[in-house]
């Protein structure tokens, strides 16, 4: 509007600049006063109900964690190797998840090199504790909390042969796990663990060397696995590992050799437990963040990541043919099979 426009016949109304009736009438124009011909107000923006606003929008993927519902239509989509971690609250599950992480960071590692990811940003929020960007002085990593339930941190992997992979770590907090082992019926909250292709229960050394918590760890360590055993949680063929953690801390103590040789007992009698059942498991030692012994240095990493990533046998999808078969017909199978082995 002009300055010094008069658009109401009325002196001391200010409709022009505030476009308020001094009268109070409202609409303005339905004033007396109102001058309708001079009236350089802005109507607005009439937007009529026949206007269609068409919003174009891209979704990203958040990058955080992989949920149940996610992992099944990725499994349909690419072929995985799951592993799933099952340790006790501060055994070293996030550690070694993060540990990981920072490792292909760097560079290639295990004969593997970094392709992509569809979990950075839930990788990068549990390993930037580890770092001095963080402000801390000693390096840590978060604690996982069962109220998250279960989550799947997703790698990429390119193998120097040139094969891909894709490896699925499976996360959930301690206190999971010791809930169903006192409690069989919690038991069924764990159906993650049916896609798991390999296990590894994490040992806490310290805490099963420490004299205040060697008897009681010991017990409920081996009660944990056997209760996942009894209770069918695993598909038949997983291939079980315990890997023993915090060993840069018993490697510090005055009387390591001593406390070295009872770890060395335990995973024996451990393993030889479960095969006299029948049960294979290996035991393995790593050392992920050795901040109470830096001069150990990383232990077992590069060892891990072949075992996990190492290539299985194919499975099977040939149907079976039929027993004593009368007509030809019912032959098919068998001969298809055979052809379709040897050609």
């Amino acid at each position: 509007m002009a300055e010094g426009s008069q658009i109401c016949r009325n002196p001391t109304c200010d409709v022009a600049s505030t476009g308020v009736c001094a009268q109070g009438h409202d609409p303005v124009d339905s004033c007396a006063e109102y001058d309708a011909e001079e009236s350089e107000l802005d109507p607005g923006d009439d937007v009529s109900d026949e206007t269609t606003i068409v919003e174009n929008r891209t979704r990203l993927r958040s990058s955080e964690v992989l949920t149940d519902a996610d992992i099944w239509s990725f499994r349909k989509s690419h072929r995985t190797k799951t592993v799933s971690l099952i340790g006790e609250f501060k055994t070293g599950k996030t550690t070694l998840i993060s540990g990981l992480y920072a490792l292909f960071c760097k560079g290639p590692f295990a004969g593997f090199s970094f392709r992509g990811s569809r979990t950075l940003t839930g990788f990068a929020r549990r390993h930037h504790l580890a770092l001095e960007s963080s402000g801390r002085t000693i390096p840590t990593t978060p604690r996982t909390s069962m109220a998250d339930g279960v989550g799947f941190f997703h790698l990429n992997l390119v193998g120097d042969d040139g094969v891909e992979a894709h490896l699925l770590i499976a996360d959930r907090s301690g206190e999971a796990f010791q809930s169903a082992r006192t409690n069989t019926t919690m038991m069924d909250r764990l159906g993650d663990l049916k896609l798991s292709d390999r296990v590894c229960f994490l040992l806490d050394a310290d805490r099963l060397t420490q004299p205040d918590t060697r008897a009681g760890y010991r017990r409920e360590f081996k009660q944990t696995i056997w209760a996942l055993l009894q209770n069918g949680v695993f598909k038949p063929n997983v291939v079980l590992e315990v890997l023993t953690t915090k060993i840069d801390k018993i490697s510090r103590r005055e009387n390591n050799s001593d406390v070295v040789s009872e770890l060395d007992e335990y995973e024996k009698a451990l393993v030889k437990e479960f095969a006299a059942e029948g049960i294979v498991v290996e035991a393995f030692r790593i050392c992920v963040l050795p901040r109470a012994n830096y001069e150990l240095g990383l232990v077992g990493l590069e060892d891990l990541m072949r075992r996990w990533l190492a290539p299985t046998a194919p499975v099977e999808i040939l149907p079976l043919a039929p027993p004593q078969t009368v007509r030809n017909i019912d032959r098919l199978v068998e001969v298809w099979s055979k052809e379709h082995t040897h050609g």
